[in-house]
């Protein structure tokens, strides 16, 4: 290799190298080394050991390669101190040096990575005082090198970052004036009526902070090494780059807060818009030269001085605002430095060259915006429009609401003069999209302006993009990242120019989660803050170690690092995408593009990479420590238990008959081939029957006559093929020990259905069974589901029942309101036995005659199981009571939202009325806060007649708790399943309890006003909510009694709904009770669940058949005993209320 003069001195000169480290390798006796270093690398030497050769070989090639390039010098000497070694001193040229002289290829870095294993960095081996020969594993250089830190589980490492310790020391005085207002050290935060606690004003101070002075950290690629003679060098493991001098990154201007559930976090927010009211963003690096605008003439004093403070970026929007307070007007210097708004100019494209004449195009102008950019889910605005009215005083902010894709986006000019923008997830992306449905719309002061949007383009422009945006903050943020791609939220964000970025959500991801959700889902028997220290110690200790590195089973740990890697994934999608966090967002092909799958995601085989991801997550989350947070505030207690009922007749032959169904497979199908449920191609059909198996936990219709008949007549056929025998052995394609015993049972329950009159009439005509005493005499047999027994209580279904308090309603003055009952029960049966009879159906006797079975199962080749494996059809779809309440409740002695606050406006720059569906006015409108005066006389028996009591134990107890709780405290009912909140709404109309109903089938809009409408409003009480629509920052803290109707399986998404009411703002002590029917399916999933590890909870997220043991305790199941006394006796199988109503 032949270099030039400058080369060879370049190379000649060892200062330019780094004393690297100290290679001992076997003497070769023929050598002639002697005791001092000479600039040599020995001949390999070989052993004869072939795993010490093979090191050897790859050593001595990758060591030759580095020699021959110049990248490396080798000093050699026989060791003073061990006979038969050699000391070999190594010296690297760094990459960050020499770049002129020498030309570095990426392919030839990976020699200096094999040497990087092999060499020892110490003092000791450098100056010969210790001998060793090669070492037989890996070095501190390793990429799989083991450290403590890197085995912690994300859980762990997410709950132990620091809390936020911000300074006020900043280089910009009028941030740093901003900081000092939020942490108390001058006055308050001028606007905020509320008075933050500490933690809220470090986070809030500490989003200032990382705004305005982004910490400048050493590039996360590279760790620092010390070098064997004292200096310093950084190592890129990955890459195998050696730089002699640090290379330094700014943070991101902004993170992710990721505050607690329920601590507050919109509130910081306001906090640090509030004192940021006014800075201006600065001009983007890339546009800042040759940006001042020249005058055509000479500008008045008053201009120029105008032009010079938005320069300088004075907030003086804050400060007029401030002395207007004191009656001084300042309106012509408002007008002139609204005039005078900076602005940048993006160069437009270089035209192509053309002979022909072109059009010369002009730069597109974005102007400075002191405004904040808030965009939420739409079930959410109204939560920010009451959080900005409780906490903001009403002239503060200039605020525009965009909460639809109807509400009309002004000009830029106008968005100019808003604090902040406040619009949905939705309506930004239209905003945004390329294809937008969106009309512009021209409101310019200037006519024909040339550079509006409106005028410029038939294609929608929004104004949002003429824009630079002081800061976005984005609520719920996690929903905008996404597993493997991009989702069309983050495109809209991309097109957007902000200056400081926001992601607000206390789950970034699954693995991000707080401690809250295990502490929300600890039974308690007192009561515990979900702060407590010692339980937070005990949680996070037992899950500090990594799914990946504990020795779990296979599937276990797989599950477990697939799990690490989309959170660490989604979590790249934040800090990459949205963030713009480098060296990670640095342009791919660039010199110095980085890659975060490639340094941050765990390898195939579950090894992290070294760098530890506790720095990473520094850089980017601002969250407290639990114990940070409880010096400052203490939630209500959360008193957290579990009901177990004993199962009524109707849930024990629900549950049976769904043992039934699962026994009759697996015995018929010998558990063989594609025809047994358990089979891999049938699980779509297993999980949703594991599904209707646990809502039958509550409430269960959907099995058939004919269904229940098919099952027994192929049981038995099957029984007499086998001639009643069963062979000992078990084993694919024979009968196990028991299992013609088993069928048996099932035939037994199943012929237990057939006879059982009541079940007949609820399955058939899909009722929720209500027990009814002292109704009329002369209109039992009318209304009544079954044979009528004068002694027992009337059986009837709830929609009948409804029309029959209707019926009563509407004649309560007249002098016998039951007068025509009969008449009406007899209509009202025979509209429901006729609109059975119009399915292909086969007749079922009854009191009334012959009423029809109901549809026939489609034909399958396992029919038996038709009903059990396919979604219930929903019943109902009203989510608002309509019955005008009859309980009145008393007067709420905490503190709540007034009822005129949900129309309240922040600011006088709201443009969109806040607007709720006409259902919920006409029920506010005629509730009654008032206890009405029943008319009926004492005499009649309707005024003994009572509800006594349901076909379901959990609606009965659940019906007893709310009629005594709803009088004083409002009521939240989680639910899986449409239907069964359809089931609780009936009971409740019956009642005269309100309700509303939040399920995913509403519109976002309704959502809203739901959610408002319940905290601002006495009048509904219930809330019936979809679990799974509970985990989206909603803030019910309103309702202090939590009820879960079937145990959750996921723990996260039961935590997640329990913080909906356990959160700031609440003022009573929340109870939260789930209810499990006593040793069924549910009671055996509950404990399982509860004995499970975080790694197995990943694993079984999306079904609890993930879960090995969970199967086998499905495949298990046995019947539950049937008393004698409950097969007739109708007393027996109702499930009673405490207190007829």
């Amino acid at each position: 290799m032949s270099f030039t003069t400058p080369h060879v001195d370049f190379l000649n000169d060892l200062d330019n190298y780094l004393p690297l480290g100290t290679l001992i390798l076997p003497l070769d006796p023929s050598s002639s080394l002697g005791n001092q270093f000479e600039e040599s690398y020995p001949e390999a030497v070989y052993s004869g050991d072939l795993d010490r050769d093979h090191q050897a070989r790859e050593l001595h090639r990758s060591v030759w390669a580095l020699l021959c390039l110049g990248w490396l010098r080798a000093f050699a000497r026989k060791h003073p101190q061990a006979p038969g070694q050699i000391q070999v001193r190594v010296y690297v040229l760094p990459a960050d040096v020499g770049g002129r002289y020498m030309e570095r290829t990426d392919k030839h870095w990976d020699h200096l990575k094999k040497l990087m294993k092999y060499i020892d960095t110490s003092s000791e081996r450098w100056q010969g005082t210790q001998t060793s020969k090669l070492p037989d594993n890996e070095g501190k250089h390793s990429t799989l090198v083991h450290r403590p830190e890197n085995q912690d589980s994300l859980f762990y490492i997410f709950n132990t970052l620091p809390s936020p310790t911000p300074s006020s020391v900043v280089s910009c005085p009028i941030s740093s004036h901003a900081i000092s207002c939020l942490l108390g050290g001058l006055n308050e935060v001028p606007g905020l009526r509320t008075n933050l606690y500490a933690y809220q004003r470090r986070s809030a101070a500490m989003m200032i902070r990382r705004e305005v002075q982004p910490m400048r950290t050493l590039d996360p690629r590279f760790e620092e090494f010390e070098c064997p003679t004292g200096g310093k060098y950084y190592y890129d493991r990955t890459s195998g780059l050696v730089f002699r001098f640090p290379r330094f990154y700014e943070e991101a201007k902004g993170g992710i807060l990721a505050e607690t559930m329920g601590l507050g976090k919109t509130l910081v927010c306001l906090a640090a818009i509030l004192a940021t009211k006014g800075h201006w963003p600065s001009v983007p690096p890339q546009y800042s030269v040759e940006q001042r605008h020249t005058r055509s003439r000479v500008g008045s004093l008053m201009d120029m001085a105008a032009a010079a403070a938005n320069r300088e970026r004075i907030p003086w929007r804050s400060y007029l605002q401030r002395m207007s307070t004191t009656g001084e007007e300042f309106g012509n210097c408002r007008g002139i430095l609204e005039r005078n708004v900076p602005s940048y100019t993006i160069p437009a494209p270089e035209a192509r060259r053309s002979r022909r004449p072109t059009n010369v195009q002009s730069g597109k102008v974005i102007r400075l915006s002191t405004a904040t950019l808030i965009i939420v889910p739409q079930n959410l605005l109204s939560h920010w429009r009451n959080e900005i009215a409780a906490h903001i005083d009403h002239d503060a902010l200039q605020i525009y609401y965009v909460d639809s894709n109807e509400s009309v986006m002004p000009s830029a000019r106008e968005l100019q003069l808003c604090d902040v923008v406040l619009m949905s997830k939705s309506r930004l992306e239209e905003e945004m999209s390329l294809n937008s449905n969106l009309k512009n719309t021209c409101t310019c002061t200037e006519a024909q302006n040339s550079r509006c949007s409106a005028h410029s383009s038939t294609s929608y422009s929004s104004p949002l993009a003429d824009l630079h945006f002081l800061r976005i903050i984005v609520d719920e943020g996690h929903d905008f990242s996404s597993f493997g791609r991009k989702n069309n939220a983050v495109f809209a964000l991309q097109k957007l120019r902000v200056e400081r970025r926001w992601i607000v959500s206390g789950t970034p991801s699954s693995g991000l989660l707080g401690i809250e959700a295990s502490t929300a889902t600890i039974e308690t028997l007192s009561g515990i803050n979900d702060r407590d220290s010692l339980l937070v110690i005990d949680i996070l200790e037992r899950r500090r170690r990594s799914g990946i590195e504990l020795q779990l089973e296979s599937s276990v740990r797989k599950s477990a690092l697939l799990q690490e890697r989309k959170d660490l994934e989604k979590l790249g999608s934040i800090a990459v995408d949205f963030l713009d966090l480098h060296p990670w967002s640095n342009t791919k092909g660039g010199n110095d593009a980085a890659s975060w799958k490639q340094y941050i995601i765990p390898n195939d085989d579950g090894v992290r990479k070294p760098k530890s991801l506790a720095n990473v997550l520094k850089s980017l989350v601002v969250r407290h420590r639990v114990q940070d947070v409880e010096k400052d505030i203490k939630l209500p207690l959360l008193h957290n238990r579990t009901v177990y009922l004993e199962p009524k007749w109707h849930d024990k032959l629900s549950l049976n008959l769904f043992c039934m169904s699962l026994a009759v497979n697996a015995v018929t199908s010998e558990r063989v081939d594609q025809d047994y449920m358990f089979h891999p191609r049938n699980r779509a059909s297993l999980n949703q029957l594991i599904t209707n198996l646990r809502f039958s936990g509550f409430y269960w219709t959907a099995f058939t006559k004919e269904e229940v008949t098919k099952s027994i007549e192929l049981s038995r056929k099957y029984l007499e093929n086998k001639d009643g025998l069963e062979r000992e052995e078990e084993g694919s394609g024979s009968l196990r020990k028991g299992d013609c015993e088993f069928l048996q049972r099932a035939i037994r329950v199943g012929e237990v259905a057939l006879r059982s009159p009541s079940w007949t009439a609820f399955s058939a005509a899909h009722e929720l069974g209500l027990y009814i005493d002292d109704f009329p005499q002369d209109a039992r047999k009318a209304w009544s589901l079954t044979e009528d027994t004068p002694e027992a209580p009337l059986i009837v279904g709830a929609s009948q029942i409804a029309k029959a308090q209707s019926f009563v309603d509407t004649h309560l003055y007249v002098s016998d309101p039951a007068s025509g009952l009969g008449a009406l029960g007899k209509s009202t049966m025979n509209k429901l036995w006729n609109s059975l009879q119009s399915k292909p159906t086969k007749a079922v006797k009854n009191a009334h005659g012959d009423p029809p079975n109901p549809p026939s199962p489609p034909k399958h080749r396992d029919a038996h199981l038709s009903t059990s494996i396919q979604k219930p059809a929903t019943l109902g779809k009203r989510t608002v009571s309509r019955t005008k309440s009859i309980h009145s409740p008393k007067r709420a002695t905490d503190a709540r939202p007034d009822a005129s606050r949900a129309h309240d406006t922040a600011s006088t720059g709201e443009l969109m009325p806040n607007r709720h569906p006409s259902a919920l006015k006409s029920a506010l409108k005629s509730s009654s806060t008032t206890q009405p005066v029943d008319p009926i006389d004492r005499s009649s028996i309707l005024s003994r007649t009572r509800l006594s009591g349901t076909a379901s134990a959990k609606l009965s107890y659940l019906l007893d708790r709310i009629i005594v709780l709803q009088e004083s405290e409002k009521i939240l009912i989680f639910y899986e399943g449409d239907n069964i909140a359809f089931y609780i709404a009936q009971a409740l109309e019956l009642l005269g309890i309100q309700f509303l109903i939040y399920t995913g089938s509403l519109s976002a809009l309704r959502k809203s006003a739901y959610i408002t409408t319940f905290n601002a409003t006495e009048t509904f009480r219930v809330l019936l909510m979809d679990v799974h629509q509970a985990a989206h920052g909603l803030h019910i803290a309103t309702a202090s009694r939590v009820f879960f109707v079937n145990p959750v399986w996921q723990p996260t998404v039961e935590a997640q709904a329990i913080k909906r009411a356990h959160r700031i703002g609440q003022q009573r002590p929340v109870y939260v009770e789930t209810l499990v029917l006593k040793d069924t399916l549910e009671d055996l999933m509950l404990k399982r669940r509860k004995n499970m590890s975080a790694q197995e909870h990943h694993k079984a997220e999306k079904s609890l058949l993930d879960d090995d043991i969970m199967q086998q305790l499905i495949k298990d199941a046995d019947f539950i005993p049937l008393l004698a006394e409950e097969v007739d006796d109708i007393g027996k199988q109702m499930a009673p209320l405490q207190k007829p109503q």
